[in-house]
């Protein structure tokens, strides 16, 4: 009897997902990026500033198994993002479960990895998604970028820059 013909195969989430891959040379140390990740009132502010009203509130349980929630204010209606923690090994890699229940995503997983390089930190984000069209892709990739330049003014100049920041884009 041969096994293989009896069991039904389907494909690992990692293999039937999109990517979208974004990356940036930030002047911090890889422990001030990674942190302001697990910080509910710091991701609140890098991920949502200038968006119509921004967060209206945040909530954080940095460990793995913890989960995130934020929701933002857009289009006279509350959007929230939630997920779990999956892996944390700071400050070089944190792993999350994303969903948005306006957009339904549900098997998406961003990792977020980060290293040092001379007196600076290389991120690259990687989101894995479930959306076949390519120019939704090409809007999420848009979008980490802005937040990653935001997180970058986050962490290299404080609040008021990663704001401002935010709201020019």
């Amino acid at each position: 009897m041969n096994l293989s013909s009896t069991v039904e195969r389907s494909l690992s989430p990692t293999l039937r997902v999109a990517s979208v891959r974004i990356s940036r040379q930030v002047s911090a140390a890889p422990e001030r990026i990674f942190d302001a990740w697990l910080s509910a009132e710091k991701a609140r502010i890098f991920l949502f500033a200038g968006r119509s009203r921004g967060a209206v509130s945040s909530e954080s349980d940095p460990r793995v198994g913890g989960r995130f929630r934020i929701v933002r204010h857009s289009g006279g209606e509350h959007v929230e993002y939630s997920g779990e923690y999956l892996e944390i090994d700071r400050p070089y890699r944190l792993v999350f479960s994303l969903f948005i229940e306006k957009y339904a995503q549900r098997d998406d997983r961003v990792i977020v990895e980060l290293a040092p390089v001379a007196k600076q930190s290389l991120l690259v984000l990687t989101h894995e998604l479930s959306l076949p069209d390519p120019e939704e892709r090409s809007r999420i990739q848009r979008e980490w970028a802005i937040v990653l330049d935001r997180l970058a003014a986050l962490c290299t100049s404080g609040l008021s820059r990663a704001i401002n920041s935010g709201a020019r884009h």
